[in-house]
């Protein structure tokens, strides 16, 4: 069945000759269409009809299925909204918004789940390149950033169909070809049929059909599309999925010259990361207009004190014992304020954890953050690694708390000060030492080590 189906459609404006004369048209899951023509000739009066903006004053439009010409006004918004996606010429973004804000804000309107979000816009931002600029300003981006955001805003619903009025009108022939390269991996990888309005005939050649809108009449000029057989869909290798590691740091700027970021970047180019936790910041504002990351930074701010207060109230639950106990040893007995601190900051990191699908938990050097993932790690029941620095050899804290890691993270030149205290410490052998940054095998080492499962750490 046709995903669009027009026949005999007409339109005319008032004291004006028809625009629309009797179009026929369709088009089919995964396929590119172009309709060409002169300015003036009604290819955006037939790309508004398409798309429930305008419509037509008879003959028949079915989109996937339905009738449309039946629908009320509020039928035909809902309609649109989930089925229907808009590429303009003008990319339309909130200037002083992040690419991630402009990117998510359909999803707000449609009232879906903030843990939901993030995966979404990520997902829509990869298939248009631009995951790195995730928390750029979008009057940062160059024009064809901007087209491919305004790509990424208009697929994040994940429509059926996508209408696109000359997006490549404005952009250079470099990035022109890039945008309708990055539309062909959509439509013939992800099935979404795209109709396209240009004049270029050089951009209408990547379509699989090419019409003219000629005196109000469309007229076929190429049609090649060949659908993808399920069968050989079905054969095609799948990618691997990244581990579901979060990386818990108690600052983190994002400035990439700063050793969290670059221990994030190690992690997320080997797979591991699909989040950052900050116990400490003010989150997006916070971050450096130079972070690329892909990966959403939750930072817990003023919320590490109502945290504090809720493991007051529930300390005595299950799960809580065997953490504070953890935690004592850490502390070497230590005091409340520096346990329940802590103890606070791991039930809220747990909490994440479990909205976010969270397999594991990195730290960042420091024994707060270690103790905050000890913590986490025990009440959401997944395992932990931490990242050590040399003089983090020397402090009881960070040890006791190593002693129960799965393994241990360090740079080159601290490598030999923890192979000296591992000596003392028989429950870490040797090769549960990595040295990310001068070990090419070491992030496959470790998603090795952390995968084996739950059981806490």
């Amino acid at each position: 069945m046709p995903v669009i189906l027009a026949r005999d459609v007409r339109k005319r404006y008032a004291g004006f000759d028809p625009v629309l004369r009797g179009v026929d048209m369709e088009a089919e899951a995964g396929e590119m269409v172009a309709v060409m023509g002169p300015s003036g000739c009604g290819k955006s009066t037939m790309l508004h009809i398409l798309g429930l903006l305008h419509a037509p004053d008879s003959g028949r439009l079915e989109i996937l299925g339905t009738d449309v010409s039946a629908l009320s006004r509020e039928q035909a918004a809902a309609f649109r909204r989930v089925n229907v996606g808009f590429v303009m010429q003008s990319s339309n973004l909130f200037d002083h918004s992040t690419v991630f804000e402009n990117v998510e804000f359909p999803l707000i309107y449609e009232g879906i789940p903030p843990q939901e979000r993030w995966e979404r816009v990520i997902r829509a931002l990869d298939l248009v390149r631009l995951s790195a600029r995730v928390h750029y300003r979008s009057n940062r981006l160059s024009g064809g950033e901007q087209q491919r955001a305004a790509i990424a805003r208009a697929m994040v619903n994940n429509p059926r169909i996508l209408l696109a009025d000359e997006p490549t009108g404005a952009l250079d022939a470099r990035t022109s070809r890039h945008i309708m390269e990055n539309f062909r991996a959509l439509c013939h990888a992800g099935g979404v049929c795209l109709v396209i309005v240009t004049h270029d005939a050089g951009m209408a050649e990547y379509c699989d059909t090419v019409y003219t809108l000629e005196d109000g009449l469309l007229r076929c000029r190429k049609r090649e599309f060949r659908p993808a057989s399920a069968a050989a869909s079905a054969g095609a290798p799948r990618p691997a999925r990244d581990a579901r590691g979060v990386f818990v740091a108690e600052r983190f700027s994002g400035d990439p010259a700063s050793p969290s970021a670059k221990t994030a970047h190690l992690l997320h180019a080997g797979g591991l990361l699909t989040r950052i936790y900050a116990l400490r910041g003010n989150g997006f504002s916070g971050l450096s207009e130079d972070y690329a990351l892909p990966l959403a930074v939750r930072v817990a701010g003023p919320a590490r004190l109502g945290a504090v207060f809720s493991a007051l109230r529930h300390g005595n639950r299950a799960g809580y014992g065997a953490v504070r106990k953890a935690l004592g040893r850490a502390f070497q007995g230590g005091s409340f304020f520096a346990r329940f601190p802590a103890l606070g900051c791991g039930a809220l990191l747990a909490r994440w954890a479990a909205e976010d699908g969270a397999e594991f938990f990195i730290g960042a050097p420091g024994y707060f953050s270690a103790a905050a993932v000890r913590a986490a790690a025990g009440l959401a029941g997944v395992p932990f690694a931490l990242c050590v620095r040399g003089d983090d050899a020397a402090d009881g804290r960070v040890l006791a708390l190593a002693g129960e890691a799965r393994c241990l993270c360090c740079e080159a030149e601290s490598r030999d000060v923890w192979l000296s205290r591992l000596a003392d410490m028989p429950d870490i052998p040797e090769d549960r030492l990595l040295v990310l940054s001068g070990e090419p095998e070491a992030p496959a080492r470790l998603k090795t080590l952390l995968a084996g499962g739950g059981g806490g750490p």
